[in-house]
């Protein structure tokens, strides 16, 4: 019976010694252990942005359109200065309206070409006009020139002075109620030009012979 307690007793000690390493194991030792947790991070994706040579973006489509735009200032670009051959040109153009107009139309052609003359040459230009329409009073027969200008030669320019002279090679067609653009023929178109006020006006005209 003795034994038997002693027995109990013992088992007793045994067990109470294995439930305090199991507490001290599970509270103490495993806590502190590390573990192997796996985290899913987030991923983040950067839009939009240019790789460099480490890998790494740093600059944006906008970015490199800001870089790379150039705004172009007008203001800052020198003022074009008119020089002979522009007036060449100018010339041309001149001469192909100044010698193209028919009697029907009323001689409209003189009367748009105002605003390149001098006061001297609007006052020639009415008169040239009236002297037309007293040769051709009868405006039922059709009588019309086409001119075509072929080339320019700057005969003199100072820009100084502000005078020019442009000598312009044409060729011209005459038309009727019967003949729709007759036999072509060369004329020339000598022009006188003057700047006043800075711009660069017509002065005078001559039509060489045929």
């Amino acid at each position: 019976m003795q034994a038997d307690r002693k027995k109990i007793g013992i088992f007793i000690i045994v067990l109470g010694l294995v439930i305090i390493f199991l507490i001290i194991y599970f509270v103490f030792i495993k806590k502190s252990s590390p573990t192997n947790t796996i985290v899913n991070q987030p991923v983040t994706e950067t839009v939009g942005q240019l790789p460099t040579e480490s890998g790494v973006g740093t600059s944006t489509p906008s970015d490199a359109y800001n870089n790379n735009h150039q705004v172009y200032d007008t203001s800052k670009e020198p003022v074009h200065k008119t020089n002979a051959d522009d007036l060449g040109k100018i010339s041309m153009s001149m001469a192909e309206r100044f010698g193209s107009f028919s009697n029907q139309s009323n001689y409209g052609n003189f009367t748009d070409l105002k605003i390149l003359m001098t006061d001297n040459m609007k006052t020639w230009s009415d008169t040239y006009v009236e002297n037309l329409k007293k040769q051709n009073q009868n405006n039922l027969t059709y009588y019309g020139i086409t001119t075509t200008a072929m080339t320019y030669s700057v005969k003199s320019f100072d820009d100084a002075k502000g005078q020019a002279e442009i000598l312009v090679t044409t060729q011209r067609r005459e038309s009727t109620e019967k003949i729709n653009g007759g036999t072509p023929y060369t004329q020339t178109l000598d022009l006188n030009l003057v700047k006043v006020n800075g711009e660069w006006l017509f002065d005078k005209a001559y039509w060489g012979t045929k």
